[in-house]
């Protein structure tokens, strides 16, 4: 059976090779050269022979697979991409809330007889449900990003090639029938239930956590921070480790092996496909079902093989299901658990009983279910930590901790708070008292990861180049050392020196020569504003928002903690537009600020959301009605407030920044806000122009230009739909001789006095 392992395994590398390092033309050509080059096995004997054929044949078969599949599935979708059509299509999810409006999974019918897999975002809110057939008007473009050579992301790892962008409304024309919608309005209906069963301070998290509903969870960026750097970001995202809660539960309930796969295999498939059969809980369920049914064919149980066989189902069914995130680390916890975490129990263990030091059964066993949750935590971690960093920037150092406090009661939680819910549906006071110690369990988890995530340092960034040293040596520590068999006390040293040396790295990284005592930085945040202002000691920022996929938040934050800074003392927002504040919540949950400076809200729902969470935090709140100076270090900040009227760009806050660097931001204020403020306030020569709205060319005026005299001007740009920024904008500035730097083009841009 390990055969089957190695093949898996070879089959699963030809895949990534194909999606991450070659072009679609040379899959042929190298399934060609794979194939010919296994016939150089027959001169080898025995295993290697075997071994070399596997290897080789198991790599042809993903190159040639990888090409046939895009062929027959995804290149059909190229008769939609870039234009803008009307289409009929079958909604095959529910509607989920975007930061602009609304997203719905759906199957293009088209005329050819292909049923497309797209995703539609809309902004009108239409009342749709799986099984609905839908008329639309939308552009459409491809997802697995053919025109540009990167062909995966994470919508085509569930088989959706195109993205339509409606305009207008969504039309509902029909429903279909039959069963095939039946778990996912299941799934919905118990969503329903746990907002019922639950009070509002854990249902979100519970929709998340036993239904993998995750809407109202992302409004919450308090606590979804908060998962993220404790490293518990994993249990609400319905994954590998449901599947395992839930089986074990069943296991726990039916005794009998074939009462068990009996009733197992279908409550597997339900479950699976309640969660849309995402990647991650398919390759749980397919491995679950083999270690189902070896006893009932008299085979054993080996988990290795049964993740190979997993992988390779889901990778044969949609090699792009290699692109998703979820998979990957579901994957490789799995097989770290596999791998290691019998070895480091094995060596922990054997040392306690060689020491003979405790006869307490109790406590022998509360050490040993200690130890045996240790041991798969940091086995999990092995592989993952590395795709963490690779994926999302970020590592956890908590995440041991975290996971050891809260996994048990997430493994109480879970499968209790199911059986709520079936509870609920028969008769609803009984499912109210099998919730409630569900709720406590969760508050429990909440508590934990809001607490472990305050800790400075909880989670660390992949761009410090000198953690990434650091990690590199932890890994070689944790993967050797119980590959050795080494003894419990042999970790002591060595654990000792991983902290020192990490203490020093923290100490050390932010003294060392790469930042300037005052400089001011504008931060890459794609179509958004964010700019850190330093000043020796002190910082300010001004704004943090983005409307790209960049998380405004974590990138201030990653810059500002890479610097050593870990408080903002004035924290400035020029209004309360998404693109200029809907990294606040993020920041706010992360780092201690000061003081926040704001204009009026008027009736701001983001507004109130930071308010809110800038009073739990004790921020103190300023707000601007008239012009205020304020000392950070060697520099004076002077804001200005609203000098405009009409909409929310012009009422929106000005700064000056006047020290080694004079610089001034106006946030998305046009030309005549731009003439209000000349008229308003004495503005000087400035050294460096943070360009208005993004490059628009209704703002950067000639007259704000003439007044001002910028030697250096950055547009804070990504991505977008605006044509920012635009010709006459930068035609203005080339006239004006004022030398350019576009975040989009550049990343940070930062300007120091002795530029």
């Amino acid at each position: 059976m390990r055969k089957l392992a190695t093949a898996s395994f070879s089959y699963a590398a030809a895949i990534f090779i194909s999606h991450y390092l070659l072009p679609l033309d040379w899959l042929l050509i190298f399934s060609a050269t794979a194939a010919a080059l296994s016939l150089f096995g027959l001169f080898f004997r025995g295993y290697i022979r075997r071994r070399i054929i596997i290897v080789l044949v198991s790599l042809a078969v993903g190159f040639a697979w990888s090409r046939a599949y895009t062929t027959l599935f995804v290149a059909p979708t190229g008769s939609l991409h870039g234009q803008t059509a009307y289409v009929t299509a079958t909604a095959t999810s529910y509607p989920s809330a975007t930061a602009r409006g609304y997203r719905v999974d759906a199957s293009i019918h088209s005329d050819e007889g292909h049923h497309i897999g797209a995703r539609l975002y809309y902004y009108t809110e239409a009342i749709v449900e799986p099984g609905d057939i839908i008329e639309v008007k939308a552009a459409f473009f491809r997802t697995d990003g053919m025109d540009d050579s990167e062909r995966v992301n994470s919508l085509v790892s569930r088989g959706t090639f195109i993205a339509g962008y409606v305009s207008g409304s969504v039309n509902v024309a029909g429903a279909t029938g039959g069963v095939r919608f039946f778990p996912l309005k299941l799934a919905n209906s118990m969503a329903d239930m746990i907002e019922r069963l639950f009070q509002s301070d854990v249902s979100p998290f519970l929709k998340a956590l036993l239904a993998g509903n995750r809407d109202e969870l992302n409004h919450d960026a308090a606590l979804t921070t908060a998962l993220s750097a404790s490293g518990l970001s994993h249990i609400v995202a319905v994954s590998g480790l449901h599947v395992t809660f839930l089986m074990g539960f069943l296991a726990m309930v039916v005794r009998n092996k074939r009462l068990f796969a009996f009733f197992g295999i279908p409550f597997l498939l339900l479950f699976m496909s309640m969660t849309g059969f995402t990647p991650s809980v398919t390759r749980a369920g397919i491995m679950q079902a083999f270690l189902i049914c070896a006893p009932l064919f008299k085979r054993e149980s080996d988990s290795l093989t049964s993740l190979s066989a997993a992988l390779l189902m889901l990778l044969l069914l949609n090699p792009y299901a290699a692109a998703s995130v979820g998979l990957q680390l579901s994957f490789t916890a799995t097989l770290g658990i596999i791998m290691f975490s019998g070895r480091i129990n094995s060596a922990i263990t054997d040392d306690l009983h060689e020491s003979k030091r405790c006869r307490n059964k109790a406590i022998k066993a509360a050490v040993s279910f200690v130890l045996a949750s240790l041991s798969t935590t940091f086995g999990a971690l092995v592989f993952t930590i590395p795709l963490s960093a690779i994926h999302f920037g970020v590592v956890s150092l908590v995440s041991p901790v975290t996971n050891l406090l809260t996994l048990w009661a997430v493994s109480f939680a879970f499968p209790l708070g199911i059986a709520a819910c079936v509870f609920g549906f028969v008769f609803f006071p009984l499912g109210s008292i099998v919730a409630f110690p569900v709720g406590y369990a969760a508050r429990y988890t909440i508590f934990i990861a809001r607490a472990l995530a305050a800790v400075p340092y909880s989670a660390i960034y992949s761009s410090n180049t000198h953690i990434m040293f650091w990690l590199a040596y932890v890994y070689t520590l944790f993967i050797t050392m119980p590959l050795l068999r080494a003894r419990v006390r042999q970790y002591v040293l060595p654990c000792c020196a991983a902290v020192l040396t990490l203490c020093a790295i923290l100490v050390i990284s932010p003294l060392l020569p790469d930042a300037a005592d005052s400089a001011v930085t504008v931060l890459d945040v794609g179509q958004g504003l964010s700019v850190v202002i330093a000043s020796d000691e002190n910082t300010a920022l001004v704004d943090c928002g983005s409307s790209s996929f960049e998380n405004a938040g974590f990138t201030a934050h990653e810059f500002l903690s890479n610097s050593g800074r870990n408080t903002i003392d004035l924290l400035i927002l020029t209004h309360f537009h998404s693109d200029h504040a809907n990294g606040v919540e993020y920041l706010l949950s992360r780092m201690n600020i000061t003081a926040l400076a704001i204009p009026d809200p008027e009736r701001s729902f983001l507004a109130d959301e930071i308010i809110a969470l800038a009073r739990r935090r004790g921020t103190d709140i300023i707000y601007v009605t008239e012009t205020l100076r304020v000392s950070l270090g060697k520099t004076e900040l002077v804001l200005y407030p609203p000098v405009g009227g009409g909409n929310e760009n012009e009422r929106g806050l000005s700064v000056l920044c006047l020290g080694d660097v004079n610089a001034l931001i106006t946030g998305d204020m046009s030309s005549s806000g731009e003439r209000s403020l000349l008229r308003y306030a004495a503005i000087p020569y400035i050294d460096l122009l943070i360009v208005g709205h993004h490059g628009s060319r209704f703002s950067t005026s000639e007259e704000l230009l003439a007044a001002a005299s910028p030697e250096i001007a950055v547009i804070s740009v990504g991505q977008n739909n605006y044509g920012h920024p635009s010709s006459e904008t930068l035609r203005r500035l080339e006239n004006y001789s004022v030398t350019m730097f576009r975040t989009d083009e550049k990343g940070h841009v930062t300007v120091t006095g002795n530029r």
